[in-house]
């Protein structure tokens, strides 16, 4: 992996600005940023203000954003840098509801992901540093040039509307939080299917941005709770560290259950598609939005092979086209649609 991050650059390491006010967790940043040889940390910052001119005048390829600190905080920061130098952020947050909700603010000004700041100190703190540099090489690099894209096939059919599919399931990781927000927002009163949005987010995050959302959405916003009832003009979030899948009980619900260790990601985007082609299969309409990977194409395929639709998040709208391009290169996507033109169909609630 660090021979393709070098490879997509021309043979020079990635460039990365650190940001944040404790000078050992600086060091600390470098060191396991530069471990690999790939990545090259080429400048510090100890608070916003210094964030801001070191950005301007380095231009790196990723900011590791702090939230917390003085003289300007992380979210003020990437609103300023954004205008002035804009350049991919990742944000480090604290596990807590403050943390949280600055990180929510950040993502919202911004910056494109986050990376929970205690997962890289004590157990796991090696698998995690693993996973900072991944997270690192793919939001620093041309997003687009490690896929072959084919997005000039037309749609094989036109969307149905909502009522005709009344499990509505949209998958997302980077960027999901920023776009998940947004499309919630505007989501029609009377959208007639329940919504369930399965992303990439730590255990802790979900909770806070369920509520979060909850205060600009016209539906009810809830973290998804082991056998909750599937019903029509509410949305679910799936927790983060768990496995949300389907189940019949009297009605159709929720189960909610701890991951394996095995599980690349808690929740599985596939794992929640499957079921829903399981049991639902025609009468679900999934969506696979921005992120890394292919979490989401497996699923896809299930739930198509059912007679379930599929739409796929176009690149231009990305933030990390990853996800909805296994999606479309595997010729699942019934549709590709950019952000605002699912913003305009949730809003009309068709």
């Amino acid at each position: 992996m660090p021979n393709e991050a070098l490879d997509r650059r021309s043979g020079r390491p990635l460039r990365v600005l650190v940001v944040e006010d404790s000078a050992f967790f600086r060091g600390q940043l470098r060191r396991l940023l530069q471990e690999d040889g790939d990545i090259e940390v080429v400048g510090e910052a100890g608070d916003g203000r210094e964030a801001i001119a070191a950005a301007r005048r380095l231009r790196p390829d990723l900011v590791t954003m702090d939230i917390e600190m003085p003289v300007l905080d992380g979210i003020a920061a990437v609103r300023e840098v954004m205008q002035i130098a804009p350049t991919r952020i990742l944000m480090l947050s604290a596990l807590t509801r403050h943390g949280a909700d600055a990180t929510f603010a950040a993502l919202e000004a911004g910056a494109l992901d986050f990376v929970p700041k205690q997962s890289l100190q004590g157990e796991g703190a090696a698998a995690s540093a693993r996973a900072l540099r991944e997270r690192v090489r793919e939001l620093a690099c041309d997003r687009a040039s490690a896929l072959a894209i084919d997005e000039a096939a037309p749609p094989l059919r036109q969307a149905r509307h909502f009522a005709e599919r009344p499990l509505l399931v949209i998958g997302a990781s980077t960027g999901g939080p920023a776009l998940i927000a947004e499309l919630l927002a505007d989501c029609a009163a009377h959208l007639p299917c329940a919504v369930l949005v399965v992303m990439h987010m730590p255990a802790g995050f979900t909770g806070y941005f369920a509520e979060r959302v909850a205060r600009h959405c016209a539906l009810p916003v809830v973290e998804a709770c082991d056998g909750d009832a599937l019903l029509p003009g509410r949305v679910w979030i799936a927790p983060g560290g768990k496995q949300t899948t389907l189940r019949r009980g009297a009605r159709l619900e929720l189960e909610v259950r701890d991951g394996e260790e095995a599980d690349l990601y808690r929740p599985c985007i596939d794992l929640t598609l499957a079921s829903a082609a399981k049991l639902c299969g025609s009468r679900t309409l999934a969506v696979v939005a921005t992120g890394m990977g292919s979490d989401g194409a497996a699923g896809s395929r299930a739930l198509r092979e059912a007679g379930g639709l599929v739409w796929a998040q176009d690149r231009a709208s990305s933030v990390v086209f990853g996800m909805p391009a296994a999606v479309i290169n595997a010729g699942l996507a019934h549709e590709v649609v950019s952000a605002a033109e699912l913003g305009r169909r949730l809003r009309h609630g068709r």
